[in-house]
Formats: C-alpha cells, sequence, structure tokens
C-alpha cells in the first residue's frame, strides 16, 4: 500500500494540520465575531459575519479541500478547534487583566467584563453550537471545555493564594459556573435578545472574596 508523507502522524502532516488551523483561525477573526456588551448591553454578534467555506480555508492554507477534510475529519471539527484556539489565546489576556486587579470584587468584575468583550468568545459559543447531535463532535466538545476548565481552575488557584482570597464556592465551581454563564449570555445576545445577563450579573458568578 502507498503511503504519505503528509499523514496525520509525520512532521509534515503536523506542520499541515497547524496551517490549516492557523489559516482557518485568521478567517474565523475577520468573518464578522461582533461581541456581547458590557454592563446594560447585550450588543450584538449580528452584523457583517458569515461562515468560512472549505475552498477559502484551502486557498488561505496553501493545501487542496481534500486534505481539510484528511487531517480534520470535517469542516466543523476544524472550526471548532480553531475557534478554540482563539479562544484559549484570549483567556491568556483574560488572566493578565485579572492579575492587575487589587481586590477580589475588582477582579471579578475584570473578569466579566473582558470574557464579554473578547472578540473570540461568541465564535466558541457558534462552534459549540454547531455540534449538534454529532457524537464525534460532542465529545470533541467535552475534550476542549475540559481543559478550559482546568487551565481556569488553576489560575483562580493561582490569584486567591496570591491575594489571600477565598472561594465560597470552590474554584473549579467558579470556573464551571462562570464560562457556563459567558456562554449562555453570549448566545442570549447572538439570538438578539435584549436586557439580557451583563457583566455585573456575570461577576455575581464568581464566589471568590
Amino acid at each position: 500500500m502507498a503511503t504519505t508523507t503528509d499523514g496525520p502522524g509525520t512532521s509534515r502532516g503536523a506542520a499541515t494540520r497547524a496551517r490549516i488551523l492557523a489559516a482557518t483561525a485568521g478567517l474565523l477573526s475577520t468573518s464578522g465575531s461582533g461581541s456581547v456588551g458590557g454592563s446594560g448591553s447585550s450588543g450584538g454578534g449580528g452584523g457583517a459575519r458569515r461562515s468560512v467555506t472549505v475552498s477559502e480555508i484551502a486557498r488561505a492554507a496553501g493545501v487542496y479541500p481534500n486534505q481539510i477534510t484528511h487531517h480534520y475529519g470535517s469542516k466543523d471539527r476544524l472550526v471548532l478547534d480553531a475557534a478554540f484556539a482563539l479562544f484559549l489565546r484570549d483567556t491568556t489576556r483574560l488572566q493578565a487583566a485579572g492579575r492587575r486587579a487589587s481586590s477580589a470584587e475588582a477582579f471579578r468584575h475584570v473578569l466579566a467584563r473582558t470574557a464579554l468583550a473578547m472578540p473570540s468568545t461568541p465564535l466558541v459559543v457558534r462552534a459549540l453550537a454547531a455540534a449538534g447531535d454529532d457524537a464525534g463532535q460532542r465529545e470533541r466538545v467535552r475534550l476542549l471545555l475540559a481543559v478550559l476548565f482546568r487551565q481556569s481552575e488553576r489560575y483562580l488557584e493561582r490569584v486567591v493564594a496570591e491575594h489571600g482570597w477565598t472561594s465560597g464556592s470552590g474554584v473549579g465551581r467558579d470556573a464551571r459556573t462562570f464560562w457556563s454563564a459567558v456562554f449562555g449570555a453570549t448566545l442570549l445576545a447572538d439570538a438578539g435578545v435584549t436586557g439580557g445577563p451583563s457583566d455585573l450579573d456575570l461577576a455575581g458568578t464568581v464566589s471568590i472574596r
């Protein structure tokens, strides 16, 4: 049987996967992501946003369309991974902003305000919604959310220890509740619902004092 030098387990294959992922992330970030407004606002993710196509991704990555299927299985899987890559990059900026907070109250509000304003948040919410009933996609979603929750929990543990604060609910529950609320607020705003949760509401989901 013939072998390919662009297989998933080869160095060339890894480079191709990375190029496809980076190209998709770049297209997503310029496709009109929108963001959720801050306190008292639910500014939408509507407007100019659009779906990227396989042909656009292939062109941007310099690959053939069938290489996308070869490496990622489907466009939905690729978009999910690319959206999370952007999102996890943005959470590092959120963490940096949180570390500059001088009090637990300011910390909670910085987290909420920054999370709602991150341009990748609506992208992730749409990618999560697109998983639907596909078993493979749903399993991938579970894995990616586990990474997010674990990283967030470790971050909160460090911040609480550094400042001598406490978490009434436990940092693990704080992390899961906070991101669930952020995703819910973003989903409502994306659907055009006005008067939804604000950064003030979201700050209250974190029990750090």
